[in-house]
């Protein structure tokens, strides 16, 4: 059953945690969701570029595969067909992450989020994660406890 998450993470000197909570687009609305987290406290997680960056490399070294890389419309179309060129060129070596790394860096440097949404194959699964912190696939808490939450933790809190 495909589903979705939404990520968040405490945001006081004692909570510091990171959640990834479910959520039903089809049941709930976004905002709401958003605002219950804050009401208890959380804040919601946006994947900026250098995150998203991270998280590539970490489904890499997990053996899985990245499948897309959905860059923002201000991107400039050769960097767009460079990055899905490496992509094609990864399934069969992984050492030319270096190359996409490489192709990504101005976006990861800016702290910005031009990568909208990444796609990913890892565990036997699909996944989409998205720069507004939601995550769409089948066991979202397999890829979260073994992705998302180190690189995040690694991000956030320097683990």
């Amino acid at each position: 059953m495909n589903s979705y998450g939404k990520l968040f993470r405490g945001h006081s000197e004692k909570n510091n945690q990171l959640l990834l909570r479910s959520y039903d687009p089809v049941k709930e609305k976004y905002f709401e969701v958003i605002k219950e987290a804050r009401n208890e406290g959380l804040k919601q997680v946006i994947i900026n570029s250098e995150i998203m960056t991270d998280i590539l490399y970490a489904t890499l070294n997990s053996d899985g595969l990245i499948l897309k890389v959905n860059m923002s419309d201000n991107t400039d179309d050769d960097i767009k067909e460079n990055v899905k060129a490496i992509i094609r060129k990864l399934k069969s070596d992984k050492l030319i992450f270096v190359k996409l790394k490489e192709e990504l860096e101005w976006a990861a440097d800016s702290g910005s989020i031009d990568i909208n949404s990444i796609d990913i194959y890892i565990s036997n699964k699909k996944y989409e994660i998205h720069s507004n912190g939601i995550i769409h696939g089948d066991d979202l808490d397999s890829i979260f406890d073994k992705i998302m939450k180190p690189v995040l933790e690694k991000y956030f809190y320097g683990k």
